[in-house]
């Protein structure tokens, strides 16, 4: 009997459309180049790709495993994910480009903070090509925020 390993989301690696963390590995270090006035440093861990964009203190991670879900986070723990189980090749690629634009506006230092509602805590709205992204505070962090921790 072959192996059989667990896919998150019911995806198989033989799936046409499926893309590999090494793939979005690439995909990354190949969007990277554009920001060569950022300190970025690429990695595959944990079964997912991760660019880290950085200017002095200010960072912000994406990673995707390839296909299924996508994210930033930033170095005062906000973050933007989007969960999709069903993006082809083209999608995930557009999909990661736009992630990365919202870590690179985040590290140049174009966030707003912004009241995150009746918890708190405080979320930040980045600029990305004229479309407002908000980031938003980590569960915990809202937790805290809640109880003034």
């Amino acid at each position: 009997m072959g192996e059989r390993r667990f896919e998150w989301g019911g995806l198989s690696a033989d799936r046409a459309d499926y893309v590999t963390a090494a793939e979005a590995l690439a995909m990354l270090e190949v969007l990277a180049l554009a920001h060569t006035d950022l300190e970025v440093t690429t990695d595959l861990r944990d079964g997912a790709a991760h660019a880290r964009f950085a200017r002095g203190a200010r960072w912000a991670v994406v990673s995707t495993p390839g296909s299924r879900w996508f994210s930033v986070e930033t170095d005062t723990g906000h973050r933007t994910q989007l969960v999709d189980a069903t993006s082809s090749k083209d999608e995930s690629a557009r999909l990661l480009a736009v992630y990365v634009d919202v870590a690179e506006a985040y590290v140049r230092g174009d966030a707003v903070p912004v009241p995150a509602g009746m918890f708190g805590a405080t979320s930040v709205t980045v600029d990305v090509n004229g479309r407002a992204v908000v980031l938003t505070p980590s569960l915990g962090r809202r937790v805290r925020a809640l109880f003034g921790r």
